[in-house]
């Protein structure tokens, strides 16, 4: 990645129904705006995945060349991946301070086909990474926390992963944690992107400088597309999507070896780790949290702010929003969903309402 130049992000979305996001300096500040279907965004950016379709570890790699890191963490890797990891690209960044490599990889039909899709909106990729990886580390040691949309962000010292809350909070636990909310979210994004911890855009994905041989490349596929029959485009769907399905089979059992590494010793490793998970899940935090999420992603322009888990068992949160009959809307989603909430207090300012709120699961 150049960090000379002005950076910008593109999100990919988790969903085919979603679309994708930049993210790019702006006079006031960072402005986020979602691309229409057919806009072109140009420019350059860096490419950011959704975290669930990575993995993250830090291990313990020799000194030498990038690319013999790398063939030393596949090695390693080959005991921690549930099934085969030939369809798996690996990326070694930067090491902590005991010495160990972080390591991210991902499916390598994933990978390509992000830069795919970042390429169809004439954007060139500098770099790439998941979505988790540009939260910043906490000076105090705490946990950072951070909502990329229907999962959290997670990332501290050997640290990284995007999950749904409710796992997240089996993972965090007790820990002390920092969330960054929403409003202040996209300027640490924008900084860590300045000096990423890791680029996926390594062995077969980095930059090459030999567009003329590309050219010729991609005018075969377009000859050969030209001519393909009706047949072959229906065998084509038949295979993406089992492509798609193979991929999703393997992001659940990434997922699910991430957190409970036993679990890439046995047959079905996402039922393994569901099952532990269950029988370890402490009643609290991964309830509420999950459910007054849900009861805030309910009142649309609503709009987290800040979110901690006391030692007394209760969220203290702040929430803003523009009418006073969203307050309204949250109170009875939260009643709905089994909940007490307590106002604490409501500022307004200019066109938004802030509340401080008190939220506990029902006796």
């Amino acid at each position: 990645m150049d960090p000379g130049r002005m950076t910008r992000l593109l999100f990919l979305p988790d969903g085919p129904d979603e679309a994708p996001e930049i993210v790019e300096p702006g006079v006031a500040g960072p402005v986020r705006r979602k691309l229409l279907p057919s806009e072109q965004a140009g420019g350059s950016a860096v490419l950011v995945l959704p975290g669930a379709e990575a993995v993250t570890r830090w291990l313990d790699l020799p000194a030498g060349s990038a690319a013999q890191a790398r063939a030393a963490a596949a090695f390693q890797v080959g005991d921690a991946v549930a099934g085969s990891p030939e369809g798996l690209h690996l990326a070694v960044g930067e090491r902590d301070a005991e010495g160990r490599a972080l390591v991210v990889w991902i499916d390598r039909e994933k990978l390509r086909s992000g830069l795919e899709a970042a390429q169809a909106r004439g954007v060139a990729v500098t770099g790439a990474l998941p979505d988790y990886l540009l939260l910043p580390d906490d000076a105090e040691g705490r946990t950072v926390l951070a909502a990329f949309g229907e999962r959290l962000g997670v990332r501290a010292q050997g640290l990284a992963f995007g999950v749904e809350p409710e796992l997240a909070s089996i993972v965090v636990g007790e820990r002390p944690h920092r969330y960054i909310p929403a409003s202040e979210l996209d300027a640490w994004l924008l900084a860590s992107a300045e000096r990423p911890v890791v680029d996926l855009l390594q062995g077969q994905f980095a930059p090459r400088h030999d567009g003329p041989v590309l050219r010729w490349k991609r005018l075969a596929i377009l000859a050969a597309i030209v001519v393909i029959s009706p047949l072959g485009l229906l065998l084509g769907q038949i295979t993406k999507d089992g492509l798609e399905a193979r991929a999703i089979e393997g992001r659940n059992k990434a997922v699910a070896v991430q957190l409970v590494p036993q679990a890439a010793r046995y047959g079905d490793p996402a039922r393994f780790a569901i099952g532990r998970l269950q029988a370890s899940r402490r009643q609290g935090f991964g309830a509420l949290a999950a459910g007054y999420l849900d009861a805030v992603r309910s009142v649309s322009g609503m709009r987290l702010d800040t979110l901690v888990y006391g030692q007394d068992g209760a969220i203290r949160s702040s929430v803003s929003y523009a009418n006073y009959s969203d307050m309204d809307q949250l109170r009875e989603a939260l009643k709905v969903g089994g909940f007490d909430v307590v106002e604490q207090g409501t500022v307004t300012e200019g066109q938004r309402v802030t509340s401080d709120l008190i939220v506990r699961s029902k006796p």
